[in-house]
């Protein structure tokens, strides 16, 4: 494969964009062409052909017919570079599609990708370290994960568990105190929370929950009752008491230490 290699981008979305910025200021050649598109520029065909990487990224048309039409344009020794977003199930279907060596699982290390010069991508798949060996040196960091496709999309779906699960109890606590006149003042506790936090709050977080978990549960309770005061139905609470249930029945909280 070239020192330059020529890289197709099929589909578009904001991550597809950034990672463009990426090789088009690193000096990639690259072709871009959308099959979603109203008036598409060329052809899937004339993208592909002669490409020495296809990187999918967000298409409506999804993720499946697109490498349905891919496969069977892919010259030999091309890499097809899986950007979509979907589960580790569907990676692996779709990388049945593909000669070996040629498929790569590909996803954002970031939640919400920031900066471009910061883009951090995981990869997996049978093509996985010759993609690192292409991208790295013109501006893209990968790591890799291993030969496994869908591995990838596995720790980036759990990474955005952690993630929109945050997300969710920090709004269902700002609309919970919102119905008691507290937002102001939840805000600012969230804020002072999340500045104080480091590794050992998330093991604080296990550990006393293992170890306290009929007191968290009594607490929880008493949320419970004077929510139902102010009419505010939480969103998180259902499922923190579902948890609750688990532990007290037995079920083990990896990582945590317990007395």
């Amino acid at each position: 494969m070239t020192a330059n290699p020529k890289i197709a981008i099929i589909g578009q979305n904001e991550t597809g964009s950034k990672v463009a910025g990426v090789l088009t200021r690193a000096g990639a050649s690259l072709i871009r062409f959308d099959p979603a598109s109203k008036s598409p520029a060329g052809s899937l065909e004339e993208a592909v052909s002669g490409a020495d990487v296809v990187l999918a990224v967000g298409s409506s048309t999804g993720p499946s017919k697109i490498a349905d039409r891919v496969a069977p344009l892919l010259r030999d020794g091309a890499l097809y570079a899986d950007l979509n977003a979907g589960t580790p199930a569907t990676k692996r279907q779709i990388a049945a599609q593909f000669p070996d060596g040629s498929y790569v699982d590909v996803t954002m290390a970031q939640q919400d990708p920031g900066p471009t010069e910061g883009l951090v991508m995981d990869v997996a798949g049978t093509g996985a370290r010759r993609l690192i060996e292409l991208f790295e040196p013109i501006g893209l960091t990968l790591r890799y994960v291993s030969e496994v496709p869908g591995e990838a999309t596995a720790r980036h779906l759990i990474r955005g568990l952690l993630a929109n699960g945050i997300a969710g109890a920090v709004i269902d606590c700002l609309w919970a105190a919102e119905s008691m006149g507290l937002q102001s003042w939840a805000y600012q506790e969230i804020l002072a929370e999340f500045e104080a936090s480091s590794p050992e709050t998330a093991r604080q977080y296990l550990s006393g929950t293992a170890q306290h978990i009929k007191r968290r549960q009594i607490e929880i309770m008493d949320v419970v009752s004077m929510l139902n005061e102010t009419g505010y139905e939480s969103t998180m609470l259902p499922g923190i008491e579902f948890n609750y249930g688990r532990i007290l029945h037995g079920k083990k909280i990896p990582f945590s230490k317990r007395p």
